[in-house]
């Protein structure tokens, strides 16, 4: 749900007349087992529509170990595995892209096209080719030549050939989402990301992005406010993230800050930036980021000597990272992430040494600026060669050498105040092979996925030993392809694929990188590695204001903020919305509040929010015709209020009315004490009374307890009873309670909260 490319990928094709684009996900776990038991197709989200009965299916690579999940997905659709089991019309056509795309082979019986490189503009000419095909009467032969026609296309039937690497020239030109689908439920990255720009000329040397996503491709700030603007306003987020793999390198920082942040002052929406080389961090950049509130922060020095991160091209000193860290510690940062690679070409066990030397040094620093306990957090991963980069010929230390780093590491941290983590030494091998094989490797996959490895990307489920059981059956020895160090001569397997960038511009760096020589950032001098056309702002003397437009239309300009207006609403949770945690249905609504334009106050501190308070929270499952949640806003209340908020919010909730209460009205929690729930027993006969109740144990925290010192009163309808819950010395979850009054679990029953009660002079409502 967090991917970008998805959501660009997403929307272009949802804006195309005759096509439909939908989303489907692999099933955890349960669901999977669940779905096999039961010979349940796959579906997607929108329309509940079997896999099978698309006609073209799309995964994004993103990670070689979720190589496993896209044959599941595949099972689980009851399409066939391998291109060749779906040569007639009758299947659909199964395509692939993302970085892993950059060496197909390993999944290239699997996939009937690969799209390398990026996909706005040659998604369009991909779906003009499949149509005009549809409409004919050609065999699906035929559409594979026609698509391996495609600049960027590589289709395993029609065999290698050199296939370009696609990219766009402008990101100007290309369409971007600002009313993405929104989640009700927290998603990993969980915010408004604008790709402010494309490419990283900083040339180090171990990095596969900074080669594929060449050339360096900047978007308008005009653009980029235009973005913001309309995601916060389609979306409610409190968070927009200006993503881009150097973003020091993109010349307008500073003022898009300012005018996003003036912008969106008062709304409690803070702006953060992707990991930022320590040598473009400054006092300035860093006021302005916590301009609303401190985000993460990561540091990604790589190595920890100098000399290492002069092989890499990392051009970084220990100054530099030392006086990142203590202007992060002044402007009040207590959490750091620093993160390292081991295992990278020349490394020493001196080099190793360096992580833990750095990182206390780190600390010291923290210490002597804050006077107190600091969060670092060091991340630890095994250098996985890549193909396309300079370090392509480079075999990966073995499995006992990088467990060996890894240990020393480890216990270089024992007893400090520093949180280590390092990266499963299997896993990280495995990447590798997996990253650099050939077409040979799509058996071994196969036949780990027939192991049962499914999710191999997950720690808790990634079992190596059905790997190696793979690799027994086939007789193929998967690390092997990890650990080879190729010759510059040597053909590597990934060689018909032309990213772009020459491969002696490529072999030049490998050997600069073991001079210890250094390339020059592409804004400075280009180095010709290939790409021909490149947009470089190697300075810039124009400046940018915010524009008059901005600063007419702020949202809260025309705001009363020394008048505020207490106001309690009522509102139902019933559908699919009693599925949503409190947690989630209060982020929901402070999204809608803010898409409503509601001038709520902001709460002081740390991580401002809208000043509001919800009720004693309903348990997951549950529908209820009455919930309530106070909050206060600026300036007099508007009846037009509820309407924009009813509009906007989803199916299954709604406000049914409202009121303003004084300032000093008690809280909802602390007035409520009664609970109305009405169950339907769904025909079921059940041997309950009002005189039965003394009869009745609950029990909680290890006690047992008379059902009546949480019960008030029971009253039976037919296939339906009402009860009373009230809060007293103890209290019991609803589900206790029905388990307890007539033995059925709550999942089995329809259970609907219809009021709530709280006593002044009487039993009242709030």
């Amino acid at each position: 749900m967090s991917h970008l490319g998805l959501k660009i990928l997403y929307h272009i094709l949802n804006k195309i007349p005759e096509v439909s684009a939908e989303r489907v996900f692999s099933p955890w776990i349960d669901m999977t087992e669940y779905m096999k038991k039961n010979k349940i197709p796959i579906t997607s989200l929108e329309t509940k529509r079997p896999l099978k009965d698309f006609d073209i299916v799309g995964f994004s690579l993103q990670y070689e170990l979720s190589y496993p999940a896209v044959l599941n997905m595949l099972s689980l659709g009851q399409i066939p595995l391998k291109w060749e089991q779906r040569i007639d019309k009758s299947y659909p056509l199964i395509i692939a892209g993302g970085p892993c795309a950059s060496n197909p082979l390993p999944m290239s019986k699997f996939i009937d096209a690969f799209l390398i490189g990026e996909a706005e503009e040659a998604i369009l000419e991909f779906i003009q080719v499949y149509k005009e095909w549809k409409k004919s009467d050609s065999n699906k032969e035929t559409l594979l030549k026609a698509v391996s026609e495609i600049e960027g296309f590589y289709v395993p039937f029609v065999g290698k050939k050199i296939t370009k690497r696609r990219f766009v020239n402008n990101l100007e030109n290309v369409d971007f989402p600002t009313t993405p689908v929104l989640p009700y439920m927290k998603i990993v990255h969980d915010r408004v990301s604008i790709e402010v720009s494309r490419g990283c000329p900083s040339g180090c040397r171990f990095c596969q992005a900074g080669v594929i996503y060449r050339p360096l491709r900047f978007r308008s700030p005009d653009k980029i406010i235009e973005i913001a603007k309309k995601s916060i306003d389609n979306t409610g987020y409190e968070e927009v993230s200006l993503l881009s793999f150097s973003i020091g390198h993109y010349p307008y920082l500073f003022e898009i800050i300012d005018i996003l942040n003036e912008f969106f002052s008062g709304q409690g929406v803070a702006l953060s930036l992707p990991s930022i080389r320590a040598d473009k961090v400054t006092k300035e950049l860093l006021q302005k980021i916590k301009f609303v509130r401190k985000t993460g922060f990561t540091i990604a020095p790589e190595a920890a000597s100098e000399r290492l991160r002069g092989v890499l091209n990392k051009n970084l000193t220990n100054e530099d990272i030392q006086r990142a860290c203590g202007l992060l510690f002044e402007e009040g940062w207590h959490n750091i992430k620093l993160y390292f690679m081991i295992g990278l070409p020349t490394e020493t066990d001196e080099d190793i040494e360096e992580i833990s030397n750095m990182t206390r040094e780190i600390l010291k620093t923290a210490k002597f600026h804050t006077k107190k306990f600091i969060d670092i957090n060091v991340t630890i991963s095994p250098f996985i060669p890549k193909p396309h980069t300079p370090f392509q010929w480079f075999g990966q230390n073995s499995f006992e050498e990088i467990k060996r780093k890894l240990d020393f590491i480890k216990n270089a941290f024992l007893r400090s105040k520093i949180h280590y983590k390092g990266h499963d030494p299997k896993m990280s091998i495995l990447e590798a092979s997996l990253s650099r094989g050939d077409e040979r490797l799509c058996e071994v996959i196969y036949r780990a996925w027939k192991e049962g490895e499914t999710f191999s990307a997950w720690t808790d489920f990634f079992n190596f030993e059905r790997w190696q059981k793979a690799m027994e059956e086939t007789g193929i020895d998967l690390l092997s392809y990890a650990t080879r160090n190729y010759g510059f001569d040597d053909e590597l397997p990934w060689d018909f694929i032309d990213i772009g960038v020459k491969k002696d511009f490529l072999k030049k760096e490998y050997t600069k990188a073991f001079n210890l020589e250094k390339t020059n950032d592409c804004t400075i001098i280009c180095d010709g590695c290939g790409i021909s056309i490149c947009e470089l702002k190697k300075g810039r003397t124009e400046k940018i204001e915010i524009p008059q437009s901005l600063i007419k239309n702020l949202p809260r300009e025309n705001i009363d903020f020394d008048n505020q207006t207490f106001v309690r609403f009522c509102h139902i949770k019933t559908g699919n919305m009693k599925y949503l945690s409190q947690l989630e249905l209060g982020n929901l609504i402070t999204r809608v509040l803010r898409m409503a334009k509601i001038p709520f106050v902001l709460t002081r501190g740390f991580h401002p929010k809208p000043e509001i308070s919800f009720g004693p929270s309903l348990p997951v499952g549950i529908e209820s015709e009455k919930e309530y949640f106070d909050l206060k806003i600026y300036g007099d209340f508007k009846l037009e209020y509820v309407d924009k908020l009813n509009r906007i919010l989803p199916e299954g909730l709604k406000i049914k009315h409202d009121k303003i209460i004084n300032p000093n009205t008690p809280s909802l929690n602390s007035f409520i004490q009664r609970y109305k729930y009405l169950i339907n027993t769904k025909g079921k006969n059940l041997m309950v009374s009002p005189e039965s109740l003394s009869n009745i144990q609950i029990k909680r925290n290890d006690k047992n307890y008379t059902i009546t010192e949480v019960l008030e009163d029971v009253q039976i309808y037919n296939n339906q009873i009402c009860i009373i819950v009230k809060d007293g010395q103890i209290k019991a979850r609803i589900s206790e309670i029905v388990e307890a009054l007539l033995g059925l679990s709550a999942k089995d029953l329809e259970i609907k909260r219809i009021e709530m009660y709280g006593y002044k002079g009487g039993w009242i409502e709030p």
